[in-house]
């Protein structure tokens, strides 16, 4: 794990956004939130894991990561 993913992480346990730019996002910081996530499901602690979940949620809409609703109608 990369030093900013641990700060990402270390913001989510103190309740704070995260801040990064798209290509540290996408590089570093999306995966080992996941997987934060999924650690915090594993151990019971369902409000971590909520919010590490919606601010990646966040953080792909703010980095446009992924396909949006209304360019998937366009693939067809």
């Amino acid at each position: 794990m990369t030093e900013d993913a641990r700060k990402a992480i270390d913001r989510i346990r103190r309740g704070y956004p995260i801040e990064c730019s798209a290509e540290e996002y996408r590089r570093k910081i999306r995966a080992a939130v996941i997987l934060f996530a999924l650690d915090c499901a594993d151990s019971n602690d369902a409000l971590r894991m909520r919010l590490a979940l919606a601010e990646v949620k966040r953080l792909d809409s703010e980095h446009c990561f992924g396909v949006s609703g209304d360019s998937a109608d366009n693939l067809t």
